[in-house]
């Protein structure tokens, strides 16, 4: 009867889980940048290639450009909600004051949101380092998430489930910062290309509850500003017609993109390839023309004869 419990039983929610309402008036005064959403996913899902990144190794020409532009209409409008609802004091996920909610993982994404924060942070010099934490992470996820899982599969687990519910949380608990977070500065490095999970949440005092393992971490509050459902529904279906296949979490998303990419850069369509070192930083051409250069060295040894 464990069904009946999964079904009819209280719901085990995150912070991030906390449904926020968000007024008619501030909808209102957001129209164009939702408008502005819209369009932009609808461009996206129209793009030549759009379905061929994973065969390809490669996406449409202009298509981080479109990213960014549909991460900053998102910007837009929280802002304007924000306003309406008198919220410009919450902290904000990726800040010194917000930084407890970058330990309450998981952070769910989308594909493009996975494709854009990978073509930001694999370029960085400690990606090595990022990339080992944020496989360890994710891998404890999914162990967590198992743990609870009773069916004959434990890989088969329905998205709604209790095991699912317990598991992210048991794995919240844990309190482990986001790879991602600058635990010095308390602040995210990734914060242009951070996901909107992250955006979307604003943190009321006191903000020491953000944080999991903080005794009263069940009763911060927090409000999470999100596209509405029919904005989610059209990045569902992009998500779709990408036919990626990626992990819904941000840990698990960008490193299945390391893999299918051999662990270069998803460049676009007429954009030069840009091999990565050992570092894991872009690689630099050679500079022929320095006087040190091999085709010097010759005519050098020449004259002097």
């Amino acid at each position: 009867m464990s069904w009946l419990a999964d079904l009819f039983g209280p719901r085990i929610r995150l912070p991030r889980d906390v449904r926020t309402k968000v007024p008619r008036k501030a909808r209102k005064a957001a129209a164009q940048p939702l408008a502005g959403m819209q369009r932009v996913v609808d461009e996206l899902g129209a793009m030549p290639g759009i379905a061929d990144i994973s065969d390809e190794k490669r996406a449409p020409r202009g298509f981080y450009a479109k990213i960014d532009e549909f991460l900053d209409l998102y910007d837009a409008y929280v802002e304007v909600v924000t306003v309406t609802m008198g919220l410009e004091g919450a902290a904000k996920a990726g800040t010194p004051e917000g930084r407890g909610a970058c330990c309450a993982a998981p952070m769910t994404v989308s594909a493009i949101e996975a494709m854009r924060i990978y073509r930001e942070v694999r370029t960085w010099r400690d990606f090595p380092q990022v990339g080992q934490s944020l496989a360890a992470l994710g891998q404890q996820q999914f162990t967590d998430i198992q743990a609870f899982q009773k069916g004959a599969d434990p890989e088969k687990m329905r998205v709604a489930g209790r095991a699912l519910q317990k598991g992210r949380r048991r794995f919240a608990q844990r309190g482990e910062p986001c790879p991602l977070l600058d635990t010095k500065k308390g602040k995210c490095r990734a914060w242009s290309v951070r996901p909107l999970s992250c955006r979307m949440h604003h943190i009321l005092p006191p903000t020491e509850r953000a944080h999991p393992q903080h005794d009263a971490h069940d009763r911060v509050d927090v409000r999470n500003i999100r596209i509405p459902i029919r904005k989610q529904a059209a990045l569902q279906q992009l998500d779709k017609r990408m036919s990626l296949g990626l992990a819904p979490f941000m840990y698990a998303g960008v490193l299945q993109l390391l893999e299918l990419a051999q662990g270069e850069l998803i460049p676009e369509t007429g954009e030069a390839v840009q091999r990565m070192g050992q570092d894991g930083r872009v690689q630099q051409r050679a500079n022929r023309n320095v006087k040190h250069a091999k085709k010097f060295k010759g005519k050098g040894k020449g004259r002097r004869k």
